[in-house]
């Protein structure tokens, strides 16, 4: 028989146990959910450099992302982003841009804040479907540094970056820690 004292220890030691387990399992909850999301958002950008890889145009690809999207990437609520990238290493000889990796054509599709990771300076392209650049042979502007440099001349790196929202489904930021609010992904072909 459990005198009082153990009654009033084993609630005690109750008390102190059940906020640590609950963290535990709401941080494995949403770390999972986390990891799927961004499983998602990597596998849409995989398959939208794919697409662009293969000739489509950048519009038909954008469109073919609308249909492919799936939870948490949501294209028209402006919860997440899209955009498409093709890098060509320039073949003119006598360009001031010769063999040098440009900024080929560029299409952005969503209304998420995010920008592109590709460090270029700027550059005008025209309209669809093929979004190219306006003079991709002699504006500086579009060079690019922070892509792979093994193209060989004329060659095209397809890229194809997707930010995206990344709501909580627990409350589990109440304990003072806190998970990513918006996901990235960026794929090359």
């Amino acid at each position: 028989m459990k005198t009082r004292n153990e009654r009033g220890q084993a609630i005690i030691e109750f008390t102190l146990v059940v906020p640590l387990l609950l963290m535990l399992v709401l941080g494995v909850v949403e770390i999972g959910y986390a990891l799927l999301d961004q499983h998602v958002v990597s596998k849409l950008s995989r398959e939208g450099a794919n697409l662009i890889s293969r000739d489509t145009t950048l519009t038909d690809a954008a469109t073919a992302m609308r249909n492919m999207m799936a939870p948490p990437v949501n294209f028209n609520n402006g919860s997440s982003k899209v955009i498409f990238s093709v890098v060509k290493k320039v073949a003119t000889t006598g360009a001031a841009n010769y063999n040098k990796a440009v900024l080929y054509q560029r299409y952005e599709y969503g209304s998420f804040t995010g920008t592109s990771m590709l460090n270029n300076s700027g550059g005008s392209f025209g309209g669809a479907p093929d979004f190219t650049a306006a003079n991709s042979d002699n504006d500086a502007s579009l060079v690019v540094t922070n892509v792979p440099t093994t193209m060989s001349l004329g060659g095209m790196l397809y890229i194809t970056e997707i930010y995206t929202r990344h709501p909580m489904i627990t409350p589990f930021n109440n304990f003072g820690f806190s998970l990513p609010q918006s996901l990235y992904s960026i794929a090359y072909f």
